[in-house]
């Protein structure tokens, strides 16, 4: 069962319990959608820990209704799933980087009070800051930049023009990327021209990619990505930064 409390404004109550199958999915998102249409921003509370399983039909019925959902997460700013299911957990933590506009976080049961507090506690729009900020390298050679939140397309205008420049004038150089908090990132970003562009002659023109961060999900990226890449690239937790620094300003051989 999936039951819908709205009563508690601005925060909208989700409880899943039991086997979920496609009917009870539908008929959800039949009440949840018009609820949403009503409202201006909200949090919800996700409580999953009497939830057992899901069959395969419905869990397809919930991909089609969140996709037909992406023009309104942003007025969901805030999600917290409270579930003791470690792997419902870690699903939460390593796709809450990709979900645009809106931050999920996984509480364990005793935790809960600590999750509704955070997702009734909406952050103020008007005090977004940009996603994307360029840093000083202190080298021609070095360029750096600070992801801390949602990235928009200004982010990625805001980070594409210097490294295009750099990039033009030839030459290698290194990157360090200071990774405070991802908070997703508007879709459209993926299908930037410009952007994807610009990646590709970074890829050839880069020598080392320092990325200094406590983010674990991170990781597996980096990983693959030096299966594509000659970039040396490392990372450094945020407490080694200095050593990240130190790395990217090391001479770049010549060549």
């Amino acid at each position: 069962m999936i039951n819908l409390d709205r009563t508690d404004s601005p925060l909208f109550r989700v409880t899943v319990s039991g086997d979920i199958t496609r009917d009870q999915v539908r008929d959800f998102y039949a009440v949840f959608k018009p609820a949403l249409d009503e409202v201006g921003r909200i949090g919800l509370l996700v409580d999953m820990t009497g939830f057992s399983d899901i069959s395969a039909g419905a869990m397809l019925e919930d991909v089609i209704e969140e996709l037909g959902l992406l023009d309104d997460l942003s007025k969901m700013s805030r999600a917290a799933l409270v579930t003791g299911n470690r792997t419902l957990a870690g699903l939460v933590r390593y796709t809450n980087p990709i979900i645009p506009r809106m931050e999920v976080r996984a509480y364990a049961p005793e935790d809960r009070e600590e999750a509704e507090a955070w997702a009734r506690d909406l952050p103020d729009p008007k005090d977004r800051r940009p996603g994307l900020t360029m840093i000083p390298g202190g080298s021609d050679d070095v360029l750096a930049f600070e992801l801390d939140g949602y990235i928009d397309d200004d982010d990625m205008e805001d980070i594409i023009l210097p490294f295009r420049k750099r990039i033009d004038q030839g030459g290698k150089f290194n990157a360090l990327a200071r990774m405070k908090r991802f908070a997703g990132f508007d879709p459209e970003i993926l299908f930037d021209r410009a952007l994807l562009g610009m990646k590709w002659d970074a890829i050839r023109a880069m020598h080392r990619y320092a990325i200094v961060t406590d983010q674990a999900w991170v990781r597996p990226f980096v990983g693959m990505s030096r299966l594509f890449s000659q970039v040396e690239i490392r990372i450094f937790p945020l407490d080694q930064e200095d050593a990240a620094w130190a790395w990217v300003r090391e001479p770049i051989p010549a060549g």
